[in-house]
């Protein structure tokens, strides 16, 4: 669990909520009244592009959250986690206050030793691959489409060439320039944000239609380093691997480089229970 808290208060408005999840890298965040540790709701980057034009904070977020208590099993929150496709949950003590989040990451931190299964129990074939010359538009609508953060490029051979995330399709230098000329009132704070999360800013504005990406092939912003699992591939092992890369997602490729399926940090959580 972590005690680092990240929050949001209401009443607040989405454009702040936005700023605090893009500049700690964070996908969701317990929201707050305000001067107290009560949880009024939870917010995340989906609640925030499903709805571009909604200012106001509160009318956005989810207030009938999951979350547990501070003394119930680890297995409980992992099955949340699991069965509620979330990436964090936040821990309160008995008097409903905030006093921590737990994620997939803590969870894979702490992994028992008598865990010893193969990734083969835990991926998924419900993939959706691009094409590596798919335009980079394209790709940005299939993740709109989809819900998904992460893709697997497949090359000429139909074979695992890199895997795409959504910010990845901002890596180029005029979607950067296009960033710095927006009117989120980054001013002076870019060099402060991580591109991961200048991206959300871009992702938002882009649902609106303020900024445009060009047709460039996939290949030229897809990461080519790709952490890759085998359905042997120990579970322990994986843990280790998204730990070290801080990634969430990662293919699952036969001997021949074949993509088989993807499998995720959520995922992994079911071998707790």
């Amino acid at each position: 669990m972590s005690k680092d808290l990240i929050v949001g208060y209401v009443p607040g408005s989405v454009r702040d909520a936005l700023r605090i999840l893009a500049k700690h890298n964070v996908s969701g965040m317990p929201i707050l009244k305000k001067d107290s540790k009560i949880v009024a709701g939870v917010v995340t980057r989906s609640d925030i592009f499903k709805n571009p034009e909604e200012d106001q904070l509160a009318l956005i977020m989810t207030k009938d959250f999951h979350f547990v208590e501070g003394d119930q099993d680890v297995e409980e929150a992992a099955k949340l986690l699991y069965e509620h496709r979330i990436h964090g949950l936040p821990v309160l003590n008995k008097r409903k206050e905030l006093v921590g989040i737990i994620s997939p990451t803590d969870i894979l931190r702490n992994l028992p030793m008598e865990i010893d299964e193969n990734v083969e129990h835990y991926f998924t074939n419900i993939v959706v691959p691009v094409y590596q010359e798919t335009p980079i538009n394209i790709v940005m609508e299939i993740i709109n489409v989809t819900h998904e953060n992460a893709l697997p490029v497949l090359n000429d051979e139909c074979k695992l060439a890199g895997i795409v995330t959504d910010g990845d399709l901002f890596k180029l230098s005029h979607i950067r320039e296009s960033v710095s000329s927006t009117d989120l009132g980054m001013g002076g704070d870019e060099d402060d944000w991580t591109w991961e999360g200048i991206r959300d800013a871009v992702r938002l504005h882009y649902a609106t239609s303020k900024v445009t990406l060009p047709p460039v092939p996939v290949r030229e912003v897809m990461v080519t380093e790709v952490v890759k699992a085998f359905k042997n591939t120990r579970v322990h092992e994986l843990a280790e691997q998204m730990l070290k890369h801080h990634i969430s997602h990662v293919p699952v490729v036969d001997s021949d480089d074949r993509l088989v399926g993807m499998v995720t940090d959520i995922d992994l959580m079911a071998c707790m229970f």
